[in-house]
C-alpha cells in the first residue's frame, strides 16, 4: 500500500517527482494554449504565404493575433506552473487557466473570421 502525496489534492496529477501537481483544469488549459497557438501560427504562416511582399491587413492582423497569444499563453503557462508549485489554489490560478482556455479559442475564431471579411 503506498502512501499518499500531502501535498496533492484530489483529481490532481503529477507526472514526476520534479513537476508540481496539476489538476484536470491546468492540464486542459495548457494542451488548448499550446495546440491553439500553433493553430493561430499556422493561419498566419498560409495567410502570408499567398502573398509575396506586400501583406494584406487580413494577414498582419492574424500574425498580430497570433504574437499577442503565444506571448499571454507562455505567460499563463508559467503561472500555472509557479501556482501549483506553492499549492496556491485560489481565483488567480483558476482565472490564469480559464483564461488560456477560453481566450485561445476566441482567438482562433476572430482569425479564422478575418479571412472572410
Amino acid at each position: 500500500m503506498t502512501q499518499a502525496d500531502p501535498t496533492m489534492h484530489e483529481h490532481e496529477w503529477r507526472a514526476s517527482e520534479n513537476w508540481p501537481p496539476l489538476s484536470r483544469m491546468d492540464i486542459i488549459g495548457i494542451a488548448v494554449a499550446v495546440l491553439g497557438t500553433a493553430t493561430l501560427i499556422l493561419i498566419a504562416v498560409i495567410s502570408a504565404g499567398g502573398e509575396h511582399g506586400h501583406y494584406s491587413p487580413a494577414t498582419v492582423a492574424r500574425t498580430l493575433i497570433a504574437t499577442g497569444v503565444l506571448l499571454i499563453n507562455m505567460a499563463h503557462i508559467v503561472g500555472i506552473f509557479f501556482f501549483e508549485s506553492v499549492d496556491y489554489h485560489g481565483p488567480f490560478q483558476r482565472f490564469f487557466a480559464r483564461l488560456s482556455l477560453y481566450a485561445t479559442i476566441v482567438a482562433v475564431v476572430i482569425s479564422l473570421g478575418i479571412g472572410l471579411l
